[in-house]
């Protein structure tokens, strides 16, 4: 009842016109971020949903999520300790953090995250039911609340193997991400098939294996049917190459035989195929995700036009001269490409000054509204004065792109002495003279590198390294400052090399700084420590010497770009991660691994483990476990090194029992097999679309807009949604209150008459066969029940159809009030 006054209210109300353009405005920056439509639109609620969208919010949600995953390294059992070996005693006591501070923490970032649900879903205009990612954040909450505070009141540690829902609270709120896993969801049949193949592979060479090396010609490694299973799946990763075949070899050199061929097949045949598969198939269905970003940038925007054409039919004050002449002087040309049926008073372009209030009261970067500004004030491709649907488009369909290209165009023109600062830096020369100086320095210290300094002091070489040092670093010094100068703050801080430089050259100067007011004699250890990160620095600054080779300019180049943009994908990885640790701190914590935590541990035969050769006890493993989550996570990235894998596996399975394997094996496949690959394809797509930019001498925008740009090429944004899809989208989500259908009829000339009379009596018009005409005085915001028919180009009034230029094709525009 509230709502529905408050509508009646704004209705009457001078806040409709402010009412209007926050929703033009919302809907502009939800194109800029890729956000859908289907949410309420009221006036309370636009504002509840900016502040939801806004940096604050955003920034207090992640903190909030960051804070309740971290919470995992302070939980009982703590990884507050400076070693995970409990062989040393006294490093491996943790410090152990109050349970109640604990769970009061989750408690309040429990009761902020529902409280974000409920907003959510109060501002979602999409029934729960229908929206998948929504409805699983209800349910994850439901989940989490009710073992949480079951946990609370009984006190029962076996219960917090929920923790495992609090990756979803990261990835819920990332679209990047929720695109990955669908992509990954969709391309599982595919490489569930070659996964198959892979299986059965190991199958026959494993009951071949079986047959082949009985008798103990195999040594342990084929005793038994699982025993060869595993044995030839670590072989697959040449973890235990080339002990496995050892036992077999030394017998018999046709042996070998068995383990190339298993290894060309399976190693370099079969895996190779799994990362072609999943690159193919992964590329192909991220590319119809990131398509779908696109088309809800097109959406937004044309939601955003419509809009603001409606806030010009109600406010006809703000209708400049220039539009009033575009709206009668070009409505033939209008008209024709016009899709949508209008009334004769609503304009089908836009007041360039309408565009420029409502950019200003959005949240697009500065640099956008800047980018915005200076292209509509002078540009030879959109009207300055007006825009057309198409045009208002263009402006931001790729404006991340455009951004970039026009930034690097447009430069303020310095005064002489920049300029000539500017030839300087630019010279080659002058990069020549300072890659050259690096190289000597890098030499000078190789040289001398064993004479650092002695109980009495530095000696004479050492010396010399320091004052050449001092003369480099002061020369390094002058030519960050020449630079900072030629460019700019903002156009030396753009450059990465140029960082990269300002960031080892204050380094070295502050370490050079420290090192002068230190005591040679009496602070041996500090002299030597200050040296040796000098040194580091030196040698790090070697790199600048890769810069000038131009093809690894390219290397360097991507290698720097996934760093920026790799987080989100490294964000399923963390993800899955974390589920794992806390199931393997359940199934091994300290107290279910006798064998692991026993350096006299035996076997079932009474045999010392440790005496084994290369056991898990042998090899003093006792740092890897799941005694906590810290420990447990390294553990997992140690097998997804997949370096010595089998032997961690093999003390845990010789603890807990063979059925353990499903752990381990389940995490090889989902971590190695499946994110890894996606990741390596990742990186494989973005050093092929930068090379081929180079040698099409295209400009590649590396960090810009980087997943629709490495996905979807820009010829293909533009076309990315058809009109009657735009027309489905604007209308489920209320922007266009009229249902439109488009019919497309291919009609000969003498079907043109039977063709006019049903589309007419479709839409209770009475249009004459032949050429009659018929009129509405309501237009489309009509009574209920009324219909219209909009004429083709060169009609003579709207609501009518002249069968005299029908000639091949007859395009009727059917609009039924809703």
């Amino acid at each position: 009842r509230i709502q529905i006054l408050f509508e009646v209210v704004m209705t009457v109300s001078p806040l409709l016109s402010k009412h209007t353009v926050l929703r033009a405005v919302v809907y502009i920056e939800n194109a800029i971020a890729y956000k859908s439509l289907f949410h309420r639109t009221d006036y309370l609620c636009l504002q509840m949903y900016r502040f939801i969208q806004s940096l604050l919010y955003r920034v207090l949600y992640g903190s909030t999520v960051a804070v309740l995953m971290l919470l995992a390294f302070v939980e009982a059992p703590s990884s507050l300790s400076r070693s995970s070996d409990f062989t040393r005693k006294n490093e491996s006591i943790p410090y152990d953090v109050y349970p109640e501070v604990t769970k009061s923490i989750e408690g309040i970032c429990l009761f902020l995250l529902i409280a974000d649900f409920s907003c959510r879903w109060y501002l979602s205009e999409i029934s729960i039911r229908k929206n998948k990612w929504l409805l699983a954040y209800a349910l994850i909450n439901a989940i989490h609340f009710l073992f949480f505070w079951i946990y609370i009141g009984t006190g029962n540690e076996s219960l917090r193997v929920y923790r495992i829902v609090r990756p979803f609270y990261m990835i819920q709120n990332s679209s990047i991400m929720k695109k990955m896993l669908k992509a990954i969801r969709r391309s599982l049949p595919e490489v569930a098939g070659v996964l198959l193949v892979l299986f059965l592979n190991l199958v026959i060479f494993g009951l071949s294996g079986l047959i082949i090396f009985s008798d103990d010609r195999g040594g342990n490694y084929f005793n038994n049917i699982s025993q060869a299973l595993w044995s030839l799946l670590v072989l697959i990763t040449t973890a235990n190459n080339p002990d496995v075949m050892i036992p077999a070899y030394s017998l018999n050199r046709i042996y070998v035989l068995f383990f190339v061929v298993f290894i060309w097949l399976a190693t370099y045949g079969l895996m190779n195929l799994l990362l072609a598969v999943i690159y193919n198939q992964f590329r192909q269905n991220f590319q119809v995700s990131v398509l779908d970003m696109v088309t809800r940038r097109q959406v937004a925007l044309r939601a955003a036009f419509e809009i603001l054409t409606q806030y010009i039919t109600r406010n006809p004050d703000r209708v400049s001269e220039s539009l009033e002449a575009a709206r009668y002087d070009s409505d033939e040309e209008l008209i024709e490409e016009e899709t949508i049926p209008r009334d004769f008073n609503r304009p089908n372009v836009l007041d360039v000054e309408l565009i420029l209030e409502v950019i200003s009261q959005s949240r697009l970067k500065a640099a956008y509204k800047k980018y915005i500004y200076s292209k509509l004030e002078s540009s030879d491709n959109i009207r300055t004065d007006h825009l057309d649907k198409e045009d208002f488009i263009k402006l931001f369909l790729d404006i991340e792109t455009d951004y970039a290209e026009w930034a690097e165009t447009v430069q303020v023109a310095p005064n002489v002495g920049i300029a000539s600062l500017r030839i300087i830096a630019d010279n080659k020369l002058f990069e020549l003279i300072g890659t050259l100086l690096a190289i000597v320095n890098t030499g000078a210290l190789l040289v001398v590198i064993s004479e650092a300094t002695t109980k009495d002091g530095i000696k004479p070489g050492a010396k010399v390294v320091i004052d050449l040092n001092i003369i480099i670093t002061i020369y390094y010094f002058l030519e960050q400052v020449l630079r900072l100068l030629s460019y700019g703050v903002r156009g030396y801080f753009n450059q990465f090399r140029f960082c990269y430089d300002f960031v080892l050259t204050t380094i070295i100067i502050t370490l050079m700084c420290i090192l002068y007011y230190h005591d040679y004699k009496n602070n041996h250890t500090a002299v030597t420590n200050t040296l040796r990160l000098i040194n580091l620095c030196i040698c790090l600054r070697i790199v600048r010497v890769l810069l000038q080779v131009e093809k690894l300019k390219y290397v360097l180049g991507t290698y720097v770009t996934l760093i920026r943009q790799m987080q989100v994908y490294l964000g399923i990885l963390i993800a899955l991660v974390y589920i794992f640790a806390i199931i393997g701190m359940e199934l091994y914590s300290k107290d279910k691994t006798k064998l692991i935590h026993n350096e006299t541990a035996k076997d079932k035969k009474g045999n010392l483990l440790s005496e084994q050769c290369g056991s898990y006890w042998n090899l003093h493993y006792y740092s890897l476990n799941f005694d906590d989550f810290f420990a447990a996570v390294i553990t997992l990235f140690t097998l997804m090194v997949v370096n010595n894998w089998q032997v961690i596996v093999e003390g845990f399975t010789e603890d807990q029992g063979r059925w353990h394997y499903i752990y381990f094996i389940v995490w090889w496949v989902l971590c190695v097999l499946l994110i890894l690959n996606v990741i390596i394809a990742l990186i494989l797509d973005a050093f092929i679309d930068r090379w081929d930019s180079k040698n099409n001498n295209k400009n590649f925008i590396s960090d810009v807009n980087f997943h629709v740009n490495q996905f979807v090429e820009r010829s293909e944004r533009a076309r990315a949604v058809s009109e009657s899809e735009l027309m489905n989208a604007l209308h489920r989500s209320k922007v266009i209150k009229n249902k439109f259908v488009v019919l497309k009829l291919d009609a000969i000339s003498e079907r043109d008459s039977s063709v006019t009379a049903g589309a007419s009596a479709g839409a209770g018009a009475s249009a004459a066969a032949g050429g009659g005409s018929s009129s509405n005085s309501h237009g489309t915001d009509g009574p209920p029940g009324h219909s219209e028919i909009t004429d083709l180009p060169g009609h003579s009034g709207y609501g009518s159809i002249n069968n005299d230029n029908v000639t091949n094709k007859l395009t009727c525009n059917v609009s039924i009030n809703s």
